[in-house]
């Protein structure tokens, strides 16, 4: 093979200067990186980040307490499937109201819905019950477009203090982080149960606020957002302690913790299918009561917690987030065009986490919400723009050793496998052109009879079979990380050792693997071939020495090869093959390296040109699981 490589000098690579143009350029791609995230946020094609960015800023905090104002008494499942309460008994969920009230609440909310007759006797009890306690709030379901619109029976609306929707807010991914706080439509006006608790214990009204807000009491309530109002959860990384009904009910239960606080009836059994996720149940870190999920009942208790607790989320809207994302995004890209990408790509990592942390302080101290992903998104975007950017100003000194590279790289994978290849362009400043002494393994392989065979036999065909059978050689050969070297009329020469090597014992041992398969391969030609074609018989010689590696030609023709009494031994053992009647001959150096690696036979001695006395010769029997391409 010709080969020619001329290593370009080495210069010392500078960073484009920063000009008016470049600045400029800089500016241009920081508005379009930063309006282009700013539309696909408006799209809500990040909305599904932001949501679990939340949850990640929500199981940041540490955990809380339980909330010492609001009580949750559960219908749990093991106490359901043990008493096969389901659903829920009138007179046991009386039972249940009566014994909370006796703690004097401040309110009580069911989140159970009562819109189906039951025993007439039952109802009526439950209803009294009811009455009695004075400050009971029932569930109704306004359904939204999904479902129809439920309503407690007439008679426990009669008796109750109140009735409010119960329906949850479910994001897009199922997980539930803001509560409703009201509808008002020209059919419906009401209030979801945690304002209703809320404003039923402490007398504070929901009322019209301005822009992006309403009052609760005579704080500000940032809406989450719109028709119908909705607001933030404050959630915590806290698993809720719920009372069981089935201590509610024991006779050594003192009633007196419910004094003062909202208590929530609801269930956290399977079958009442009232169960979420939440921020709280995805931070990982408790088991919410024995499962992952929350209760309606106790996703309304840690609403109602946040209206009386005022500790409201606020959202910071686009345009601050654009105005820093555009700053910070220009000086990354700034930073990525006149600095090493390493140091650009450390700084952008650096200002990402700093962002990640100021938006967990903010949410966990401050009680806002910085939707901080398209921040982030547009910073990581801004590092390959300037860095290509940076590319496009330095391909005109790069063209030179691109082009080389092309050439060199497509002119070696003729000869050797891709990665071989890429190998020797990696290595080039270690490659001796010049000449080198070093240790190969050189394979000659030769067609049995070539000449009788294809005595009489129009050469078109001739070469057809012969092209087809030296293709699937040299796949095994590169298959192998064999060098090529050459084609000699039916006869191939393949080093293994030059010019990179794997270690002399490795390089022998990848030859005799290689002669295995090129065997293996002609016998399955053999078995498939056309009638047309021959049958095919070859002898391969291996030898392990020392040679000079390099060039060889004349200065406008050179030919990468090697040199030596071993390229020569190697050609004399290919020709032993048809007097020892057998397929490959090793020669004793070869069979030093390969002889603990493969079943290696001794077939006699040979008087070989340049020895003074006969040398021991050795053959390698087949592997029965090589297996070759087809």
């Amino acid at each position: 093979m010709t080969l020619k490589i001329d290593h370009p000098k080495s210069t010392t690579r500078e960073m484009p200067p920063l000009t008016p143009r470049s600045w400029l350029t800089i500016s241009v791609l920081t508005i379009l990186l930063a309006a282009t995230f700013s539309a696909i946020e408006r799209q809500g094609l990040l909305h599904r980040l932001d949501l679990q960015t939340f949850d990640l800023l929500v199981a940041a905090q540490h955990p809380m307490p339980p909330s010492n104002s609001v009580l949750n008494v559960d219908f749990d499942d093991s106490f359901v499937r043990t008493n096969n309460a389901f659903p829920i008994p009138r007179l046991l969920l009386a039972e249940v109201i009566r014994k909370i009230a006796t703690g004097k609440p401040a309110a009580i909310g069911v989140d159970i819905i009562l819109d189906l007759p039951r025993s007439a006797a039952d109802d009526q009890k439950l209803a009294a019950t009811i009455e009695d306690a004075g400050n009971v709030i029932l569930i109704s379901e306004f359904g939204f477009a999904n479902y129809h619109p439920n309503d407690p029976l007439s008679l426990f609306k009669t008796a109750a203090a109140g009735v409010a929707f119960g329906d949850l807010v479910l994001d897009e991914d199922g997980a539930v982080r803001r509560m409703f706080l009201r509808i008002t439509t020209p059919d419906y006006r009401a209030l979801s149960l945690p304002v209703a608790l809320a404003d039923y214990a402490t007398d504070q009204h929901l009322r019209p606020g301005g822009r992006g807000f309403l009052l609760f009491g005579g704080t500000k309530l940032p809406l989450a957002s719109a028709q119908p109002d909705t607001a933030w959860i404050r959630w915590y990384p806290s698993a809720p302690t719920p009372v069981s009904v089935g201590s509610v009910l024991s006779s050594a239960f003192d009633s007196s913790i419910f004094n003062g606080k909202i208590v929530l009836v609801g269930q956290s059994s399977e079958m009442g299918k009232d169960l979420f996720e939440t921020p709280a149940t995805r931070a990982g870190r408790e088991k919410i009561h024995g499962g992952a999920l929350l209760s309606g009942a106790e996703i309304h208790g840690a609403a109602t917690a946040t209206l009386l607790n005022k500790n409201f989320l606020r959202t910071v809207h686009a345009f601050p987030r654009f105005a820093v994302a555009f700053v910070l995004t220009f000086n990354i890209v700034a930073l990525a065009f006149h600095s090493r990408w390493y140091v650009a790509l450390t700084v952008c990592l650096a200002i990402v986490a700093l962002i990640y942390f100021a938006a967990a302080s903010l949410f966990t101290n401050h009680n806002i919400w910085v939707s901080f992903i398209s921040i982030q998104i547009c910073l990581l975007a801004a590092l390959p723009a300037g860095l290509g950017y940076r590319s496009v100003e330095e391909r005109r000194l790069k063209n030179a050793m691109e082009a080389e590279r092309r050439q060199l790289m497509g002119l070696f994978e003729r000869y050797v496998s891709a990665d071989v290849a890429a190998e020797i362009w990696k290595n080039r400043d270690n490659i001796a052109l010049a000449g080198e002494e070093r240790v190969a393994t050189i394979l000659f392989s030769d067609i049995r009879s070539f000449t009788a065979m294809t005595a009489g036999v129009p050469s078109k065909e001739v070469l057809a079979w012969l092209n087809r059978y030296l293709t699937a050689m040299g796949e095994i050969i590169k298959q192998n990380r064999g060098f090529l070297n050459k084609f000699i009329g039916d006869g191939i020469m393949v080093i293994f050792g030059a010019p990179l090597t794997e270690g002399t014992q490795e390089d022998a041992c990848r030859a005799v693997r290689c002669a295995q398969e090129m065997l293996a391969r002609v016998d399955q030609w053999n078995a498939t071939k056309s009638p047309s074609d021959p049958t095919l018989k070859i002898g391969i010689g291996i030898h392990t020495g020392q040679v000079t590696a390099g060039n060889v030609g004349s200065p406008d023709r050179l030919e990468y090869s090697v040199i030596g009494e071993a390229v020569n031994l190697a050609s004399r053992l290919e020709s032993l093959t048809k007097d020892f009647k057998t397929s490959v001959v090793l020669s004793p150096a070869t069979w030093e390296q390969v002889r603990d690696q493969f079943t290696v036979v001794p077939i006699g001695e040979a008087q070989v040109r340049g020895f003074t006395t006969p040398i021991p010769l050795y053959s390698v029997k087949s592997s029965p699981t090589v297996e070759v391409p087809s």
